[in-house]
């Protein structure tokens, strides 16, 4: 049938529908462009009738196309045939976005798809988004995060937007092994346009992880950059970088976008599990194991065992990348040991001593310090605080008292 039409449609037999684009006329059947546009149906309708009634064509006169776009479009649509190639593919879903030819928006999609590189991809990732074409913006935007080596090479980032540029530097999925060449990156985009994007240059900077560069390279590159020598906010973001390799200790009181790893990073944040008792017939036994879950992939990993047996009612708080284990019971024997668990070398190491033995209590950290809080000792209830700098020896605090059994407290009284 279409053959038949598309036929009638050359030789402009039976068509009611003439467009005019670039003064050029274009025969046509309302049923079947209605039947494949929504734009050309909402606007048929909202047409006046009068010609319609008295036998005369009804008359569309468009500046918003070309006539070559046109021509391909209703080939398209008499025929399902499409002549389609990376000279024309943008014009053309352009077009049939805009009015509406959703198979045809596919077929460019698919097209497109195929042809994505390094040196287009982040213009055909700002295209899909004007169009809200997701299908193209989701494929786009993975191409590009996934290559970003190859991408950072390209003439192409540095002439996209502003808004552009921060929304892919500063996705956790940037595929990057080194936060070195973020850093570089940024400072291309802004030099490549001085006088004018030099004023973003913190807002610019806020996006890469300046806490997973190497304090070297944050020292010898980043703080002799002019570009943030002679700017106060650049000069504080840095600045935070230096205290976050300085102070590992205190990191957890240091979160903020940029100390969160990427994901192509290979670091995590891990649930662990630290202990614990195991049934052994009807006996239970206390358990050295130390494990780990990574969310991301849901596997869990063995980690370096606890270096003592049988002790339980102890505490355990994260401080940055370690683990501080505190106290408990072993052998009827209440404890002060403090360990701690560092991960950059799956070890456990005697660090210091609580002045007041102590198990079933709970741990915090606040500023930079680990708190243990309440519990069980060798007389009773414990009913006071002492907290514990990595640099430290375990230090009471007079001026806190907690209230507190088993683990629960209540704390009042002055910083």
């Amino acid at each position: 049938m279409l053959k038949e039409l598309n036929q009638q449609r050359r030789a402009k037999e039976f068509t009611d529908l003439k467009i005019i684009v670039e003064g050029k006329e274009f025969e046509v059947h309302q049923n079947v462009l209605a039947s494949c546009s929504l734009y050309f149906k909402d606007l048929i309708k909202r047409s006046p009738r009068d010609s319609s009634r008295s036998g005369e064509k009804l008359e569309l006169a468009m500046s918003n196309l070309t006539a070559d776009v046109l021509e391909l479009l209703l080939e398209f649509v008499y025929t399902g045939s499409l002549i389609i190639d990376s000279a024309n593919a943008k014009t053309l879903l352009e077009a049939a976005s805009k009015f509406q030819f959703h198979t045809f928006c596919k077929v460019c999609v698919s097209f497109l798809e195929k042809q994505l590189t390094a040196s287009n991809c982040l213009g055909i990732l700002a295209m899909a988004e004007a169009m809200q074409c997701t299908e193209l913006y989701n494929m786009a935007k993975a191409y590009a995060l996934q290559i970003f080596p190859e991408v950072a090479n390209q003439e192409e980032i540095l002439n996209i937007s502003k808004d552009d540029f921060i929304s892919y530097m500063s996705n956790d999925s940037l595929n990057t092994k080194a936060e070195e060449l973020v850093y570089e990156t940024v400072i291309k985009w802004i030099k490549k346009d001085a006088a004018i994007r030099a004023q973003y240059a913190a807002e610019l900077l806020a996006v890469v992880r300046l806490p997973f560069i190497h304090p070297s390279y944050l020292l010898n590159v980043v703080d002799n950059e002019e570009l943030i020598k002679s700017s106060e906010a650049c000069r504080d973001l840095v600045n935070e970088a230096k205290r976050y390799h300085m102070l590992p200790h205190a990191r957890q009181e240091m979160q903020t976008p940029r100390t969160r790893p990427r994901l192509s990073a290979g670091v995590a944040e891990v649930i662990v599990l630290v202990g614990g008792r195991q049934m052994i017939g009807m006996n239970q036994r206390a358990l050295t194991a130390v494990t780990c879950l990574n969310p991301q992939n849901n596997k869990w990993y063995p980690l370096a065992s606890l270096p003592f047996y049988d002790r339980e009612f102890f505490s355990v708080v994260s401080a940055g990348d370690n683990i501080y284990l505190s106290g408990g019971m072993e052998s009827g024997v209440t404890l002060a040991d403090v360990w701690c668990y560092m991960s950059l070398l799956d070890n456990w190491n005697l660090v210091s001593r609580m002045t007041v033995p102590r198990c079933r209590h709970n741990s915090l950290v606040y500023d930079g310090k680990i708190y243990t809080i309440g519990g069980v000792g060798v007389a009773g209830n414990v009913d006071h605080v002492e907290s514990y700098l990595k640099r430290d020896h375990a230090q009471l605090w007079p001026g806190f008292h907690a209230f507190g059994w088993c683990g629960g407290g209540y704390i009042s009284g002055p910083k």
